[in-house]
């Protein structure tokens, strides 16, 4: 399934995704819209805001809540991009020049502080205390993923240690971008958040296992001793990930999220 066809069930709702986020993200500050013109040259997939509007069309949920949700998310994820460049010296982000490597630490520090205020002020327009919540949570469960992968640079890692780190760093966002999708205007009335949270989080390690995969210079890959072993832990959270989307009614939106589980599926390399 192509990418376009992964975004067919919500390409309404996708478009308005994107002119939300262009909103949103435009600045009096010249500086901060070169950095946007920069950071759209290569957006990338995109692929959070998709999942909390395929997540929400699966669920029956889509409100306006979700399109600001989805900016909010992606407002997150490059946020997080940028600071996690100036940790890591990164000099490329998405085949072209990094922020910090273009315009040094300091602006991409403080863009992206900007994205995230802008995030703050996303949610509480919601008026969604429970997205407010989950997001939150979700930042701070980012956070001690980087510092537990700080703390064990350069020192072997078992599976668990290393499942647990992605788990924070990177299925703890997508799980929350599914949830979000389940949460309807009055968030406590879903029956389907659990199952699309663990959806998201199985999916989300599933994610950044393949992305593992195929990156030689990742720090903690020698915590999967083999790719025989990660492909097994692979196809243990695929499973889990289709078992969690069992009680949802059938839908296109629903069968885009189970393509993303395949192979074939498009999966982002540079995040």
């Amino acid at each position: 399934m192509t990418h376009a066809q992964l975004i067919e069930p919500v390409d309404q709702q996708f478009e308005q995704f994107r002119q939300e986020y262009r909103r949103r993200t435009h600045s009096n500050v010249p500086l901060l819209n070169d950095v946007e013109k920069h950071l759209a040259q290569h957006p990338g997939k995109q692929l959070r805001p998709l999942l909390v509007l395929l997540a929400a069309r699966a669920c029956n949920t889509t409100n306006s809540h979700h399109i600001v949700a989805a900016a909010a998310v992606e407002l997150l994820h490059n946020a997080t991009l940028m600071h996690d460049d100036v940790v890591d010296e990164s000099d490329s982000r998405r085949g072209q020049d990094s922020i910090r490597h273009r315009w040094g630490n300091q602006v991409a520090v403080l863009c992206g502080d900007h994205y995230l205020a802008q995030v703050m002020c996303a949610l509480q327009e919601t008026g969604n205390s429970t997205l407010t919540e989950i997001v939150g949570h979700t930042v701070s469960t980012m956070c001690e993923g980087e510092l537990l992968q700080l703390s064990h640079a350069n020192r072997l890692l078992d599976t668990s240690r290393y499942l647990h780190i992605i788990g924070c760093k990177t299925a703890s966002l997508m799980s929350a971008c599914c949830e979000i999708g389940a949460c309807g205007i009055d968030p406590e009335s879903s029956p389907y958040r659990n199952a699309m949270r663990d959806f998201g989080y199985n999916y989300g390690l599933v994610f950044q296992m393949r992305d593992d995969m195929h990156d030689s210079d990742l720090r903690h890959d020698a915590a999967i001793k083999n790719n025989d072993e990660r492909i097994k832990l692979i196809d243990k959270h695929m499973n889990l990930a289709a078992e969690a989307l069992y009680p949802l009614p059938e839908s296109t939106a629903k069968q885009a999220l189970l393509a993303l589980l395949l192979p074939t599926a498009p999966q982002p390399i540079n995040q």
